[in-house]
């Protein structure tokens, strides 16, 4: 199993998990609301009615630079040497692909600390930063430059959604997207990639794109186009 395919993987397993709270969440908030169940298989009808299955969020999102800075400030004083590893985010099922265009969510950022030789998981939500986890962690991978990183988390959805992203919303219905700044393990100085991916609810297919996050190049797409 490659890297991209265990990367999937934990993923897809990610939003299977969040989904479901997800799912519950709405549940219980309209639990007193009947609706009429879809058609089976019509995933056209499911793309319909994706802005009514969308929970809305009681925050606001923030592009993933703007919410790096505020993370870089607590991890800074976390530790001093601390050095960006990872970042996520997951938008909830339903979100359009206009939603999507803004490239706003809350987002995790996981830094690591060689003096330390600690990693700490950061939560962002608007414009406030939270340490959610620490523990030891001797680090083998490269991290990351973020001197190279051109790419918001908008730029690189606008490529995704070009890119097929648009076409799989439109045939495949309501999905859930997380993306993912990681470095990579085929370059010496840890080249900076996107890591984007849409999960469909109703036909469980999925698509998955690798993004040079300095050059905005399309570096692979699962499955293939």
């Amino acid at each position: 199993m490659n890297r991209l395919e265990w990367i999937l993987g934990i993923i897809l397993v990610v939003l299977l998990l969040v989904v479901g709270a997800l799912s519950l969440t709405f549940w219980f908030r309209n639990d007193r609301t009947a609706v009429s169940p879809p058609a089976a298989n019509s995933a056209t009808t499911i793309a319909q009615r994706a802005d009514d299955i969308a929970p809305t969020p009681d925050y606001e999102g923030r592009s993933a630079v703007i919410a790096y800075a505020v993370a870089q400030n607590k991890a800074t004083a976390w530790q001093t040497d601390a050095q960006l590893l990872s970042a996520q985010a997951t938008w909830p099922q339903g979100a359009s692909a206009q939603a999507l265009l803004q490239g706003e969510e809350s987002w995790g950022f996981t830094f690591y600390s060689p003096a330390a030789q600690k990693i700490a998981v950061f939560s962002v939500v608007e414009d406030d930063a939270s340490l959610v986890a620490e523990g030891d962690h001797q680090q083998t991978d490269p991290v990351l430059s973020t001197s190279g990183w051109n790419l918001d988390s908008r730029d690189a959805i606008q490529i995704f959604i070009n890119k097929g992203g648009q076409a799989f919303l439109a045939e495949q219905g309501v999905s859930a997207m997380t993306m993912s700044l990681l470095a990579s393990d085929t370059e010496e100085n840890g080249r900076l990639e996107w890591l984007i991916s849409l999960f469909s609810l109703q036909t469980g297919q999925s698509l998955t794109m690798r993004l040079d996050a300095t050059s905005g190049e399309l570096l692979a797409t699962n499955p293939e186009s």
